[in-house]
């Protein structure tokens, strides 16, 4: 490999420091003071909605449409399927993962299909071994450490390691034999089946584009290299930075150890922490948190032994910390409607997994409050309000916007549009569109007669709901009990909920945050600890149907971290909330073991700075 002679900065922000902003700062610096082209730099951020962030800032700053940064901004993935020279046919679909899995016998679970109460696409057999596979890409392992992945492994169904299953003949984990009448699945088989399948098929996963830019040493043409989120990258991401990093003139890596999401993923906060710099810079203000919520988050993250100390500045003095003891669903839905009728800010409630929020929607639809989902895009969608917003101003005699105009025509009932048809309504907007001096159909206004014209039935507020299609029970339930309820005009993402993991980059003044875990959480955490030979509080073998939880791992440790740390004005810990998930208490999740404190006494001191933080 060639010798790096590029300059590395290494960028620490903790939660609310700022981060991106600074990232965007030197971006801009080096643009204008050292005469560089936007074209020869390129920033790399972990997720697609990262990116996007990212890309529609700095094109702000630029004047400049995103759309032509999009090259220069964006995922490893997606620079690595443009390095290749990729089309969309060439890329695993979830097509392709359902006929290897009928083809070899194994059960898979659709990601667009399937129950909304699913807590996991990876529960299924054909789910495990494909997500295997990546996992042993991503982190660089061989087939045969298959059994390492951080979850277990039902022995009725599959064949164990041979040096720990007692039906093993001879050989070793890489050959291994096995008697005629075990019926088990081989999973090093079914893994090298489903790559034998890609290969056949001519296909590519998202690890198998990586491997083969490092492979083939495919670099992008730029002499700036900017990467974020770098404490999420896996050991294959890293292998490609290391290509990357000798051609470029300057590097600058920014990221969070303490708020690494997608270990499951292969995420390693060491590669962050390790890694040989010119210069470390740690941003010294959180601009995000106020004192009594920083040292919880802090006295929370302490525990994790390999870390960065940030020793963030808070944002102000004082905020609050609450911490709730066995609520019900309905007890959080009257915390929401209290806080909203009691003060202006933002709501953010945050689940430990995606199924988990389904309980709480079935409480809180009802109420009539309008509100996002980070993780579901089934819900108050831009199209469903877009149609609400157009059925309230057509009431009121009041003109709407040409995309407002587009979402009725596709959203009513064929019923609306009486001995007309659809179509109509959409030439008439067209017409309309044709004749405007701007392309942006939100700034065209459209007369409410038109509408009722082409669509005479056309739903007042009391049949919003029931004139809807292509909506999800739940948007429907929704719409009607907006109209029906006093939350009328809210702005739709005054209330959000999802995972933790979707919470990243995102802040709300008033935080809720669901200590609860799952099964697979617990599942994963007993696997991991087993495999570093910890010793678990209590008595009891540590499996996923422990409840009450004792420890965390270092990982869901920096999770809840994430979590907690989106709170500006108000954190609210709720212990033992969601029916049939395991509850891991406030004081395990502060202290790292059960202690015996009550919730109020584990939160006091926590409010307190830690004794090497004191003056």
């Amino acid at each position: 490999m060639t010798e790096s002679t590029a300059e590395v900065i290494r960028l620490f922000g903790g939660p609310g420091s700022g981060k991106t902003t600074a990232l965007l700062d030197r971006v801009e610096t080096l643009l204008e003071d050292e005469d560089v082209d936007v074209r020869d730099v390129l920033v790399v951020s972990y997720t697609r909605a990262a990116a996007a962030e990212i890309r529609e800032r700095l094109a702000e700053r630029l004047d400049e449409s995103p759309r032509a940064l999009r090259g220069n901004v964006s995922t490893m993935h997606a620079k690595a399927y443009d390095l290749l020279n990729l089309s969309r046919g060439d890329v695993v679909g979830e097509s392709d993962k359902e006929e290897f899995c009928d083809d070899f016998g194994l059960e898979f679970e659709d990601e667009y299909e399937g129950s909304r109460r699913r807590s996991a696409r990876s529960t299924t057999l054909g789910n495990k071994v494909i997500a295997t596979s990546q996992w042993l890409q991503r982190t660089r392992r061989d087939v045969g450490d298959w059994y390492d992945v951080p979850f277990k492994w039902n022995e009725e169904e599959v064949r164990l390691p041979p040096e720990i299953d007692d039906n093993a003949q001879t050989g070793n984990k890489y050959t291994p034999t096995w008697p005629s009448d075990d019926d088990r699945l081989d999973i090093p088989e079914a893994i090298r089946a489903w790559r034998t399948y890609k290969g056949d098929n001519g296909l590519v996963g998202f690890a198998d584009m990586l491997e083969r830019v490092k492979q083939r040493s495919l670099l992008p043409s730029v002499d700036y290299l900017i990467i974020d989120e770098f404490q999420d990258i896996t050991t294959l991401q890293y292998d490609v930075y290391e290509e990357w990093r000798p051609h470029m003139e300057r590097v600058l890596i920014a990221g969070d150890d303490d708020q690494v999401v997608y270990a499951w993923q292969g995420a390693d906060p060491d590669l962050l922490l390790d890694e040989d710099v010119d210069t470390d810079e740690i941003l010294p203000n959180s601009y995000r948190l106020p004192s009594r919520i920083l040292n919880v988050v802090n006295r929370e993250v302490s525990h994790i032994a390999k870390r960065q100390e940030k020793d963030l500045k808070p944002r102000k003095e004082g905020g609050s910390v609450e911490g709730v003891p066995r609520p019900s669903m309905l007890d959080l839905v009257r915390n929401v409607r209290a806080t909203l009728d009691e003060d202006d800010g933002t709501i953010m409630l945050l689940f430990r997994a995606r199924y988990q929020m389904f309980q709480f929607m079935d409480e809180f639809i009802d109420e009539g409050v309008p509100f996002q989902c980070l993780t579901d895009q089934r819900m108050w969608t831009d199209r469903l309000s877009q149609y609400v917003d157009a059925v309230e101003a057509v009431a009121d005699d009041e003109p709407i916007t040409a995309l407002q105009g587009r979402r009725l025509a596709d959203m009513l009932q064929d019923s609306a549009f009486g001995t007309g048809e659809r179509d109509e309504l959409f030439d008439a907007l067209d017409d309309i569109a044709d004749e405007s001096d701007t392309e942006d159909l939100a700034e065209i206004e459209i007369e409410p007669d038109l509408i009722v014209e082409h669509a005479p039935f056309m739903p007042d507020r009391a049949a919003a709901a029931d004139m809807l299609r292509k909506v999800t029970n739940f948007q429907e339930r929704s719409v009607r009990a907006y109209f029906g309820g006093e939350y009328r005009g809210m702005d739709r993402d005054r209330v959000r909920l999802g995972t933790i993991h979707s919470a990243k980059g995102r802040e709300a003044d008033h935080v809720f945050v669901a200590t609860d875990l799952t099964e697979k959480v617990v599942e994963q955490m007993a696997a991991k600890l087993d495999q570093q030979g910890a010793e678990i509080p209590g008595d009891e073998e540590f499996t996923k149907t422990t409840s009450p939880v004792p420890t965390l791992t270092d990982n869901e440790r920096r999770v809840f971290y994430v979590g907690m740390s989106r709170a500006r004005e108000r954190l609210v810990l709720m212990e033992n909330l969601v029916d049939g998930a395991p509850t891991l208490p406030i004081d395990v999740l502060l202290n790292n073991e059960p202690t015996g404190q009550s919730i109020e006494d584990a939160l006091a001191e926590a409010e307190e700075p830690m004794p090497a933080q004191a003056d």
